[in-house]
């Protein structure tokens, strides 16, 4: 009897270790939450400069913004084409450019260097006091896009620091709440500034387009975040 004790004892063990592992003691499988970033942007209150988006297609939420009247400038070529006021050295000066520089012969204002860098451009300029605008800015080369984004990051604080647009606000507080919304965010080769009544949604929109349209202009891009506008 006492030989047959091992036996029965071995007999035991590897029966329990048979049922462990059927009831799930073998391998555990883990996945890490998906988080997804929608697109990198540089907000109203940041300073710092992050790193271009990629480009990912998104669920866009099914919103209608409301749009207030603005001007809407472009390079001379898509200003031409699509009925749009052609912007001018003295106007991107004053938009993008932190100080005014002159040509010494001709002591006509120089275009903002940064627009050297450009392809094509449309600038929903926010009118009077109201603060609302989108400008769109699609780079001839991805290297040159850090450049071109600091120019929106001048456009955005000299937006956010303008004291008309609180000044003239309506009794809502509605430009002020709205500044602290303006983005700049970078999808493919474009470099995207809006400030709308819901800048979340733009920016998607944006997001979207450029993911399904890499190539597309930058005329093409703006339409897609201002569908409900016809200019």
């Amino acid at each position: 009897m006492k030989k047959l004790i091992p036996v029965i004892l071995a007999v035991l063990m590897i029966a329990a270790v048979t049922v462990l592992a059927s009831c799930g003691g073998g391998d555990t499988v883990t996945t890490d939450a998906i988080t997804d970033k929608p697109f990198s942007d540089t907000e109203a209150d940041t300073t710092e400069s992050s790193t271009p988006s990629t480009v990912e297609d998104v669920t866009v939420p099914d919103v209608t913004m409301v749009y207030v009247p603005a001007d809407v400038y472009a390079d001379a070529a898509t200003a031409e084409a699509a009925g749009l006021k052609a912007a001018d050295n003295t106007n991107l000066s004053k938009w993008f450019s932190e100080k005014t520089e002159f040509d010494p012969e001709t002591w006509e204002i120089k275009m903002p260097e940064g627009f050297t860098k450009v392809d094509s451009y449309v600038l929903r300029i926010a009118q009077g006091q109201y603060i609302m605008e989108v400008s769109v800015l699609k780079v001839k080369d991805a290297a040159d896009i850090e450049e071109v984004r600091a120019m929106a990051d001048y456009r955005r604080e000299k937006q956010k620091n303008n004291g008309d647009f609180k000044l003239y606000d309506d009794d809502k507080g509605t430009n002020a709440k709205m500044i602290d919304t303006g983005k700049v965010s970078v999808f493919g080769n474009f470099v995207v500034y809006a400030v709308t009544d819901n800048t979340e949604v733009s920016m998607l929109r944006a997001q979207s387009y450029v993911a399904s349209n890499p190539d597309c202009s930058a005329l093409e891009l703006y339409r897609a975040i201002v569908s409900e506008i016809t200019d």
